[in-house]
């Protein structure tokens, strides 16, 4: 789960790698101060999500998709018996990820957890550290900026949804 919150908040395989074992590290350092009442998923995705947020500030990453990037996300695509279909769905993924970077970091973790790892509101909050209402409107706002990227990159193209 920290590899992949890691791999599609900063989009490169190696600086995710690095990600994740920095946030194992953090784990380690502060464990004496894990509630083990509480589920480990949240705070592990906090603490990934808090990294990767760290890194990007560091770095312009945020403007960066490798092609490494592009080929593990494409081979995650569903096959489909259609060559047309395959070259339409992998241009769509690729603007989706090409949108997602465009994504202030924070709204890039809510997304990911959220469709891809299935945290509830109440997760989000909790990981994230915002109000449930926040978290809401946050995600919201995050799919409608998503939507109108996809919109713009998918204008023109000559494939139907």
């Amino acid at each position: 789960m920290a590899y992949r919150i890691a791999y599609r908040m900063l989009a490169d395989s190696a600086s995710a790698e690095d990600a994740v074992q920095e946030t194992f590290l953090r784990m380690f350092r502060s464990f004496d101060r894990y509630d083990a009442t509480r589920p480990l998923q949240p705070w592990v995705a906090r603490i990934t999500v808090n990294v990767c947020v760290r890194r990007l500030r560091a770095t312009s990453a945020r403007t960066r998709f490798p092609e490494d990037a592009t080929e593990s996300l494409l081979s995650e695509a569903p096959l489909t018996p259609n060559p047309e279909r395959q070259v339409a769905s992998r241009e769509l993924l690729r603007s989706l990820e090409l949108g997602l970077l465009g994504l202030s970091p924070q709204d890039r973790a809510l997304l990911t957890l959220r469709f891809r790892e299935g945290l509830c509101d109440a997760e989000l909050s909790e990981v994230l550290q915002m109000p449930v209402n926040t978290v809401k409107t946050r995600i919201h706002r995050a799919r409608a900026k998503l939507a109108r990227y996809l919109s713009l990159s998918t204008r023109g193209s000559s494939h139907e949804d």
